[in-house]
């Protein structure tokens, strides 16, 4: 006997850590554990953040990304 098509719809599914939607298991098998729009938001504010971090790594150098504390630190030295 099969099971009905909506049970194994929401067999196939995860949930979202964020909004508690359910998203699509492949996602999570990928190790996703947000929902697309909870992960398009977090990308955005990642990539913001990122933008607003460069620093010339020596002087007269070339602007490079910060990534870390460490690494800014020990920038310019």
């Amino acid at each position: 006997m099969t099971r009905p098509a909506r049970l194994d719809i929401m067999s196939s599914m995860s949930s979202c850590i964020k909004c508690s939607k359910n998203f699509n298991k492949k996602r999570a098998e990928l190790g996703y554990k947000t929902c697309l729009g909870c992960g398009d938001i977090a990308a955005t504010r990642e990539t913001l953040r990122k933008c607003r971090s460069v620093a010339p790594a020596y002087n007269k150098g070339a602007y490079t990304y910060v990534y870390s504390v460490e690494q800014a630190k020990s920038l310019g030295k």
